[in-house]
């Protein structure tokens, strides 16, 4: 077995979280989300983080869950337990102040494509493989399978995916909008190195209020969703970093 379940490396601005279980394709287990929930913990205080990249070691993502973990000799509390660790992963993935970029290749089945979907932007190789599995082995999804499908690709398909269990390639899944990009498997981490410049370029507070904003509107009617607007922008219009950017427009207009 890997030495550690979950690698941590920050370096420039980025830290990148890699699933460290190849031997089994990364499949999901107790070890993995305590790890991801220790990185994602001692992140959401680094103000030196800017963005995070999640991926899987030995060219897949996550299989999904640890089948060993689901076989009837298991305990009920150790797999309670789990879905709970689960449950506070995914939330706090969401909750990061920081973007989030899932890095797929290979396979992400089950836990393992839901905890992909749980990112801001999930890059995928054209060849990836992304199956919510649960349908073919008598149970529902979980990791907000429930949650994230029928608001990325609408009801219809998310019964698709989800009741029918198909698998389908990155491709595929950036065609139907289940994730922000697809790109042959070579260009891979060309391609998340280019969002990940493309948001350093951006201010940090404001992406952190965007991602909670958009999160948040998902439960809230426009009238809460215009004044929870107006109360933040009022407080980023007075931010040294929006002055500044007046600044330099307006001059660069006056140069004109």
């Amino acid at each position: 077995m890997s030495e550690k379940s979950v690698l941590v490396s920050k370096e420039n601005s980025i830290c990148n979280i890699t699933l460290n279980r190849p031997e089994v394709l990364n499949a999901y287990n107790g070890a993995i989300g305590t790890g991801l929930m220790n990185a994602l913990s001692d992140v959401a205080g680094d103000r030196k983080v800017r963005v995070v990249v999640i991926q899987g070691a030995g060219g897949h993502f996550s299989s999904g869950a640890d089948m060993h973990l689901l076989n009837e000799r298991a305990a009920p509390e150790v797999r309670l337990q789990m879905m709970k660790g689960l449950s506070r992963l995914i939330i706090a993935m969401k909750e990061l102040p920081q973007p989030i970029i899932c890095k797929v290749e290979g396979v992400a089945y089950g836990v393992g494509a839901n905890v992909a979907l749980a990112g801001d932007f999930t890059v995928a190789a054209h060849d990836a493989r992304i199956c919510e599995v649960f349908i073919h082995i008598g149970v529902i999804m979980d990791g907000g399978g429930h949650y994230f499908l029928p608001r990325l690709v609408g009801m219809a398909k998310a019964k698709e995916l989800a009741m029918l269990g198909g698998e389908i390639s990155g491709r595929e899944a950036e065609a139907m909008g289940l994730v922000y990009r697809s790109v042959p498997a070579l260009e891979l981490d060309a391609e998340v190195d280019r969002l990940i410049e493309a948001l350093l370029q951006k201010s940090p507070d404001a992406l952190a209020l965007i991602k909670e904003g958009l999160e948040g509107s998902l439960n809230m009617s426009l009238r809460d969703v215009m004044e929870w607007e107006a109360s933040h922008q009022s407080i980023m219009l007075q931010t040294r970093e929006h002055k500044k950017a007046v600044q330099a427009f307006l001059k660069l207009r006056g140069k004109a």
